[in-house]
């Protein structure tokens, strides 16, 4: 799970942090299809960090549109992304499922999603 020592650093460095978490992943991050294929493990790197942006953007922390050069990833788009490519892997439409931006845990979503 999530601890207060891994948001803080998140806080600190998202950037840094979102970079290094992500890169490997980022044709993924840019088609549903390709997230889909990804092995679970993987999936739940993606699924982890996701949630992290998510809590993080409560406490400010977000992708700056003013700065066309933030390479941070705007978190409700990855949420949304992550959700899409869960219920491609799944098989499944969004059948209802909550947006993470409205204050689900993505982790706990994403459970729900493959059937958890």
């Amino acid at each position: 799970m999530i601890d207060e020592r891994e948001l803080a650093l998140a806080v600190e460095h998202p950037r840094g942090t979102e970079r290094r978490r992500l890169l490997p992943y980022r044709v993924a991050l840019n088609d549903t299809q390709a997230y889909a294929r990804l092995p679970e493990q993987d999936r739940d790197v993606i699924v982890h960090w996701a949630e992290i942006r998510r809590r993080i953007t409560g406490r400010g922390v977000d992708h700056d549109p003013l700065n066309l050069a933030d390479p941070l990833l705007p978190a409700a788009a990855l949420c949304a992304h992550v959700l899409a490519g869960e219920h491609r892997a799944a098989g499944t439409g969004n059948g209802g499922t909550p947006a993470a931006g409205d204050g689900g845990n993505l982790i706990e979503i994403v459970a729900r999603i493959r059937g958890r």
